[in-house]
C-alpha cells in the first residue's frame, strides 16, 4: 500500500485552476482530502499552492494537517514509491484507494490521456521528476516523457481534469451524480434524492455541516411521531408530511458529507442513533394512537420499538455483508424506509375507514420490525453451518 503522495501542477496556469471552488471547496483542498481519505499518510504540496484559504482549510482538518508537507521543505518526500497526483484532478477517494493499493507501474485509467495523469511512481521515476517537483515547476511534459517508455497499467475510476470554470462545473456535476447510495430504493431515486439535492445545495452554499442536517432531521422526525401519537386524522396527515421532510433531510446529510469530504465516525454514529430514535418513537406513537382510538395496540407498539432497537444493534454489531446478492437484497428491503411509509399510510387509511383494526395493524408492525434482526441472525447461522459442514466430494 502506497502511503506517500505529491501534488503537482501539469501546466503553468494550473495554480489558478487549483483554487476554483468545486462542491463548496477549493479544488486543491478537495484533492488533498481525497488523497488522505484514500490512505496516504503524507501529501507533499508544491509551493505555488500556498495561500491563506488553502492553508486555513488544511489546518481545519486534523487528518489533512497531520499529512501535509511542502515540497520546498528539506526531506519533504521519502525515497519510496509515491502517488503523483495532479492538483487539478478531481477523483473520488475510492478510486485513489484502488490506485494506492495497486502500487508502482499503475495509473488511474481516465487520467492517462488528459496530460495530467495520476500515477504511482517507483523510486526511479520519482528521482527523475524530483527537481522540478520540489521547485513547483509544471510537470506535465516531463512526466509525459518519463511515462512513454513504460506506460502505466490502468486502474478503474473516474477522473476530471479541471483547467477552468467550465471544467470545474463539469466536475461538480460528476460529483452530484455520485451522491446516491447503493441501497436507494425506487422511491428514494424518484422522490427523496430529487428533493434532498436542493437541501444539499443550500447547506453547502451556507457552510452548514452534515451533523447539523442530521440533528434537524432527527428533530423533524420526532415532531412527526408526536403528531401521530394523539390519534387525530388531521394530525397524522401532518405527521406523514413531517416524516417525508425528515427522510429528505436524512438523505441530505450524507450528500453534504460526501460532497464536502467531511464523512466521519461521529457523523455515522449520529445518523444511526437518530434514525433509531425516530423510528422507535414512531412505532411507540402509533401504538399509543391505536390505544387511544381503538382501546388496544400499545403493547404491540412497545414490542415494535424493541424490534427497531434490536435491528439497529444487530446491524451495527454484525456489519459484514451477506454472501449473496439475494441475501443483500432481502436485508436492504427489510431496512428501507418504504416499509415505514407503507405502515404510516396504512395507519391513516385504517384510522379513516376501520379504526377498530388499528390494534391488528400494530401486531403486524411489531412482527415486521423484528424481521430484519431475525433474518440477519438466520443468515449468520446459515453461513457458519455451511462453513463447518462436510466438504463437497
Amino acid at each position: 500500500m502506497i502511503r506517500q503522495a505529491a501534488l503537482y501542477l501539469a501546466s503553468p496556469d494550473e495554480a489558478r485552476a487549483a483554487r476554483l471552488r468545486v462542491g463548496g471547496r477549493p479544488l486543491a483542498v478537495r484533492t488533498i482530502l481525497a488523497v488522505v481519505r484514500a490512505g496516504a499518510r503524507r501529501v507533499a504540496l508544491p509551493p505555488a499552492l500556498r495561500g491563506a484559504e488553502l492553508e486555513a482549510a488544511v489546518a481545519a482538518s486534523p487528518r489533512a494537517r497531520a499529512a501535509v508537507v511542502w515540497l520546498d521543505a528539506p526531506g519533504a518526500l521519502a525515497d519510496e514509491p509515491t502517488l503523483l497526483m495532479p492538483a487539478t484532478g478531481l477523483v473520488p477517494p475510492a478510486a485513489l484507494a484502488g490506485l494506492l493499493a495497486a502500487g508502482p507501474g499503475h495509473g488511474l485509467g481516465e487520467s492517462l490521456a488528459t496530460g495530467a495523469p495520476a500515477v504511482i511512481a517507483d523510486r526511479t521515476l520519482l528521482a527523475a521528476v524530483m527537481a522540478p517537483l520540489a521547485a513547483g515547476a509544471p510537470l506535465g511534459d516531463e512526466l509525459d516523457r518519463a511515462l512513454k517508455a513504460h506506460a502505466p497499467d490502468p486502474v478503474p475510476g473516474w477522473f476530471v481534469r479541471v483547467t477552468g470554470p467550465r471544467a470545474a462545473a463539469a466536475g461538480e456535476e460528476r460529483l452530484w451524480r455520485d451522491l446516491g447510495s447503493p441501497i436507494d430504493t425506487r422511491l428514494d431515486v424518484a422522490l427523496h434524492r430529487r428533493l434532498s439535492k436542493w437541501v444539499t445545495r443550500a447547506a453547502v452554499a451556507a457552510g452548514i455541516a452534515p451533523n447539523a442536517v442530521s440533528l434537524t432531521s432527527g428533530a423533524v422526525g420526532l415532531a412527526a411521531a408526536a403528531a401521530f401519537a394523539g390519534g387525530a386524522t388531521a394530525a397524522a396527515l401532518v405527521g406523514l408530511g413531517l416524516y417525508l421532510v425528515a427522510v429528505v433531510l436524512d438523505h441530505a446529510d450524507g450528500e453534504v458529507a460526501r460532497l464536502t469530504l467531511t464523512e466521519s465516525a461521529v457523523g455515522e454514529w449520529l445518523d444511526i442513533v437518530l434514525d433509531t430514535v425516530v423510528h422507535t418513537c414512531l412505532v411507540l406513537a402509533l401504538g399509543q394512537a391505536a390505544a387511544t382510538v381503538a382501546g388496544g395496540g400499545l403493547g404491540a407498539g412497545v414490542a415494535a420499538a424493541i424490534g427497531v432497537v434490536a435491528s439497529a444493534v444487530v446491524g451495527k454489531v454484525w456489519p459484514p455483508a451477506p454472501l449473496t446478492a439475494v441475501d443483500r437484497g432481502l436485508l436492504d428491503a427489510l431496512t428501507s424506509r418504504d416499509g415505514f411509509y407503507a405502515m404510516l399510510v396504512l395507519f391513516l387509511v385504517l384510522r379513516l375507514v376501520a379504526p377498530s383494526l388499528l390494534p391488528t395493524l400494530m401486531v403486524i408492525v411489531a412482527a415486521g420490525t423484528h424481521a430484519y434482526w431475525v433474518a440477519r441472525l438466520a443468515l449468520l447461522v446459515g453461513r457458519r453451518g455451511r462453513a463447518g459442514g462436510p466438504s463437497a466430494p
